[in-house]
């Protein structure tokens, strides 16, 4: 179709719609619509311009396209931390509706942090991502107001930290903590220790709201029955030093609840670093119920949170406009999962 010596000269520039109009013998217009709309265009036409397309190497601007279009295809997701299990499982739960409607995932982590968070969502709002699914670390919506109008809009996948006007997935967690501290107070400990993160964290401080209710609902004071260490991040390092922090206060606790399952595995590191058996020298108690929980020595108790289904019906929510109504919420229910590390002699459970 062209020399050998025009095609070096195309190839060391920029290859353009013009290029493949030119090699094709049409007009721009007959390109567009094979890129855009290939059923206007004959297939004998259509095969020739796909051809001059190959030969030349021309690759369709994405960007060119969503100018066009007015829609990027893709979806920002927001979350304390890819590398959590937890919340990997929810990006699975996410991505396995998403990728059923044609769209990408662009995602991040705010390890608990405004400033992150802030910096994160403004990358997305300059991607032009279509939609958002974000678990706020803040309540406010300054944040995430940009992307309301978007062609999805906002899904958040916790309730108290976006407000009553977004759609929203979660689970009841202060159900959960009530759960967690009242199977340690029905094992006979009454010297609690709670490794948390930052209070201004929306699911932090209902986690601590639960055990504070589970506690005084066994008439315990506060003070007497309850240790706190709040760590800036939950990660596995920031569990692990909170134990030494625990174990240099001399607080008298004989068990340790955990805001999640990574702080835990940081938390039993530390004990048998220390030569602290668990659960006989230091019961211990997660929150998450992660893949690997059932599979740490001891397994380890948690509160079990539907990470996947969650994820997916944040997804479902996002997309799918018969399900979006201005505040509706997904509840989900959160359960025990007695294992080894909270108690000898428990039946160990999957």
């Amino acid at each position: 179709m062209t020399s050998d010596a025009e095609r070096e000269r195309t190839t060391q520039r920029s290859v353009g719609v013009r290029d493949v109009a030119a090699l094709a013998s049409v007009s721009l217009g007959t390109v567009s619509n094979v890129m855009n709309n290939p059923d206007r265009v004959g297939p004998e036409i259509r095969a020739r311009v796909e051809a001059a397309m190959t030969e030349l190497g021309f690759v369709p601007s994405r960007a060119a396209g969503q100018l066009r279009s007015r829609r990027s295809e893709l979806v920002g997701v927001v979350v304390p931390d890819v590398g959590n299990p937890y919340w990997a499982s929810v990006l699975r739960g996410i991505e396995s509706v998403i990728e059923q409607h044609g769209l990408a995932l662009v995602v991040g982590s705010t390890h608990q942090e405004r400033t992150r968070q802030r910096r994160l969502l403004k990358g997305l709002e300059s991607q032009g991502v279509d939609g958002l699914i974000l678990a706020p670390i803040t309540a406010d919506s300054a944040d995430w107001e940009p992307f309301v109008s978007r062609r999805f809009g906002v899904v958040a996948l916790e309730r108290s930290g976006a407000g009553p006007s977004v759609p929203s997935v979660g689970l009841d967690n202060v159900e959960g903590g009530r759960l967690a501290v009242t199977h340690l107070l029905e094992q006979g400990h009454r010297r609690i220790a709670f490794i948390n993160g930052p209070g201004t964290v929306p699911w932090c401080a209902e986690r601590r709201e639960g055990v504070i209710s589970g506690l005084r609902e066994h008439g315990l004071a506060i003070r007497d029955a309850l240790v706190e260490v709040e760590v800036p991040d939950l990660t596995v390092a920031e569990g692990f030093q909170a134990v030494e922090t625990l174990l240099a206060m001399e607080g008298g606790q004989t068990a340790i609840m955990c805001a999640n399952d990574m702080l835990a595995l940081g938390a039993l590191l530390a004990l048998r670093q220390r030569h602290i058996e668990v659960p006989t020298g230091m019961a211990l108690v997660g929150y998450d119920d992660v893949e690997f929980a059932a599979a740490l020595a001891p397994p380890l108790t948690t509160v079990r949170q539907p990470s996947f289904e969650m994820g997916a019906a944040a997804a479902r929510l996002l997309l799918e406009p018969e399900l979006q109504s201005s505040g509706q919420h997904v509840q989900f229910v959160p359960e025990l999962v007695p294992r080894m590390s909270s108690a000898a002699g428990l039946t160990v459970l999957g």
